[in-house]
């Protein structure tokens, strides 16, 4: 990723230098301060790209501009690229100086450093990478996504079995016009070429055979490693799951003062609630008993109060000392009541206590994600040592022999084609007609076989930018993405050509396409977007910079991306959302 840049006289910065870090920084300012500025110099330091009236990045008044990238290569050594760009557009540009972990290094050496660190070819990383140098040109076909990805996944062998079968077809035209003048063979040269066409069709039906069983023991490992790699995370599951069961059952433990397993967890915390639901309710009911004594009581405390000489029940005189006994009796009997009612309450509010314990540990209970039944074991398997990578190269090699194979038997064919045409002479040329038709057909179906791999390459990326479309344009049907970075958009079952999107359709395509391919077909770990948010509504906008927000804490080598914007307080939410992965730049003050 890039970590420093600094710039000498580039327009409005005479003397800068900006640092970088990691996950996503937002450069803010209002239009016209010098945001693409950075992003223009950054991308003419590291791959040499600029406008055609690029010179004019030369401050007023100097003679020439300077500017440094500090890049940090994944294997954390430090690529130091420094390029002078001159006033004078005639003037050629010297050329950069380059050094490695501060050791110069021959500037003819930095394009092999670029393609070892990223994986691909500079001008594709560039492209990818930075944003275009002309943005009329800012279009997923000129990404040159398809020479990539057939590099990328080593497929280019195709390209050369289809130039080399072209070749052989005109080779075979040319031929024909020879034919025309021979007029005879020997009896002897035809058996020997009818053998050379039959041996070469053997070749090619074993070379079928084997092309196929390795291809079936790609799709084996792949499916075992895809198993595999299932089990491992149930497993994982399982055991966050039961280390967070173990730690709840420790918890019960405690509060029920007796040791509980795991396994019994759950039904021991419904006994347990079912217990305390009917003590509460004994409770209770005791107090409502309780309550209906000390209104008793009460109550006969006020008759006495109104009885004066007479029994309040059996209205016989009362002497002042049985009155004076009936009033202690009955004290008595309503402090010891109210006594039970305080320790009831008391005993009452412990189980009620204990019930909310009980219910937090069940509602902790539920909420612990459970991993399922285990996934099936894959079968087994004698070569399951082998990885699906491993098979794939075993398929590549037999690929290769099979196209040799066929074009092998092509050529044996055409030879005893030519002979017999030789033979028959003019008659006969029909013959040789048939083996170009043959060639050709060999041609189509190797270019058949590049296509089908390379729209097996695209497809799982294609699927990635349509869902994360879905995010953003919920409303506006699929987004397709082909090998050559075509881009269409479904709307009424009927695709719509990128050409026709909105502008705003095109800014999200094509961000999205930028981002997944450095994410899923390359090994680069710095994307740069200028102005990224224009033409967006505000709901999409908001995704968009989301999106960008967070990008860099996916899987994947991608550590930072920068992004220029005018949209300070959308940045300044982001930053303050996520403090640790987004940073703003505020290149007023960088000014």
């Amino acid at each position: 990723m890039i970590r420093r840049l600094t710039l000498k006289n580039w327009r409005s910065y005479e003397d800068v230098t900006v640092e970088f870090g990691a996950g996503t920084t937002f450069v803010v300012a209002s239009n016209g301060v010098g945001k693409t500025s950075l992003v223009e110099a950054a991308r003419w330091a590291l791959f040499g790209r600029i406008a055609p009236e690029g010179h004019g990045a030369v401050r007023a008044g100097a003679a020439a501009a300077s500017a440094t990238v500090e890049l940090e290569l994944p294997d954390l050594r430090v690529l130091c690229v420094e390029r002078t760009l001159s006033g004078k557009p005639r003037r050629a540009d010297v050329p950069p100086a380059v050094r490695l972990d501060g050791a110069p290094v021959p500037h003819e050496e930095l394009e092999r450093h670029l393609i070892t660190a990223y994986g691909t070819d500079p001008g594709f990383l560039a492209r990818l990478a930075m944003p275009a140098v002309d943005r009329g040109h800012d279009r997923p076909t000129a990404l040159g996504l398809e020479e990539h990805l057939g590099r990328y996944y080593g497929i280019d062998g195709l390209r050369t079995a289809i130039e080399q079968l072209n070749a052989r077809r005109k080779a075979n035209e040319a031929q024909i016009k020879r034919i025309k003048d021979a007029n005879s063979t020997s009896s002897q040269r035809l058996a020997q070429l009818q053998d050379d066409v039959e041996r070469t069709a053997r070749q090619v039906e074993e070379a079928t055979e084997a092309h196929k069983t390795a291809q079936d023991k790609v799709a084996n490992a792949r499916e075992r490693e895809r198993r595999l790699a299932e089990i491992q995370r149930w497993q994982d599951d399982h055991s966050t799951w039961t280390e967070a069961v173990k730690r709840l059952a420790l918890r019960v433990s405690a509060d029920l003062g007796r040791p509980v397993a795991g396994d019994s967890l759950e039904g021991l915390l419904d006994e347990r609630l079912a217990d305390i639901d009917r003590q509460i309710e004994a409770v209770r009911v005791e107090l409502a008993v309780n309550a209906a004594k000390e209104a008793a009581l009460t109550a006969n405390q006020e008759g006495l109060d109104a009885a004066h000489d007479d029994c309040p029940i059996c209205r016989r005189p009362l002497d002042d000392t049985t009155i004076a006994l009936a009033h202690e009796v009955n004290a008595q009997d309503l402090s010891a009541l109210r006594g039970a009612v305080v320790k009831l309450k008391t005993s009452e509010s412990n189980l009620l206590a204990g019930r909310e314990r009980i219910k937090a540990a069940q509602n902790e209970w539920r909420r612990i994600p459970r991993p399922g039944d285990a996934p099936r074991a894959p079968a087994p398997d004698d070569e399951e040592l082998s990885t699906a990578t491993e098979f794939a190269a075993i398929a590549q090699t037999t690929l290769t022999a099979l196209v040799e194979a066929r074009a092998a038997q092509v050529q044996a064919t055409r030879e005893l084609n030519q002979a017999r045409a030789a033979d028959e002479a003019m008659r006969e040329l029909e013959s040789l007609f048939r083996q170009a038709a043959i060639l050709r057909a060999a041609a189509e179906a190797t270019e058949s076989t590049l296509t089908e791999l390379l729209e097996g390459t695209i497809r799982p990326l294609a699927a990635e930018i349509n869902q994360r479309w879905k995010a953003l344009f919920p409303d506006r049907g699929d987004v397709n993405t082909y090998p050559n970075g075509n881009m269409t958009r479904t709307v009424n079952g009927h695709p719509l050509p990128y050409d026709s999107f909105s502008t705003g359709e095109t800014m999200g395509a094509t961000l999205l396409l930028r981002l997944l391919v450095v994410q899923m077909a390359t090994t680069a770990d710095f994307c740069w977007f200028d102005e990224p948010l224009e033409h967006l509504d505000p709901d999409v906008r908001r995704k968009v910079a989301s999106l960008l927000s967070r990008v860099t804490t996916a899987d994947g080598p991608l550590r930072q991306v920068v992004v220029t914007t005018y949209e300070e307080p959308l940045a300044r939410h982001l930053n303050a959302r996520d403090q640790h992965t987004v940073n703003l730049l505020d290149v007023r003050q960088s000014g």
